[in-house]
């Protein structure tokens, strides 16, 4: 099962980490694992490429764990964008998760 933890401080989503393989099909075949990393990678985009912030981005590939954490200082207009991404990936993971329950699981701690 796959895990997305999303840290939030204030209300405020700070960073997600997502860790553990799916087992809906085997490595390289299991679409949720898909899902999931393609919905992290088009946030990490947005962030990083699009918006211009300096998120912090660990992978530790031995484990299967990935961590994307916002920057702790940002312009008013950057927060409310880095908000809006993180949010719809926490919306889109939870809403993953209840068509693949046995898959994924999403907390916010």
């Amino acid at each position: 099962m796959t895990t997305a933890r999303f840290s939030t401080t204030g209300g405020c989503i700070r960073a997600v980490e997502i860790s553990g393989h799916a087992g809906y099909a085997d490595e390289g075949s299991d679409i949720v694992c898909a899902a999931i990393s393609s919905a992290l990678d088009l946030t990490s985009c947005l962030l990083d490429d699009i918006l211009g912030l300096s998120i912090h981005t660990e992978v530790k590939e031995e484990d299967g764990r990935i961590l994307l954490a916002l920057p702790s200082k940002m312009e008013d207009s950057e927060a409310e964008q880095a908000q809006n991404a993180m949010s719809a990936l926490m919306v889109y993971l939870i809403d993953l998760g209840v068509r693949y329950p046995d898959f994924i699981e999403v907390m916010e701690v």
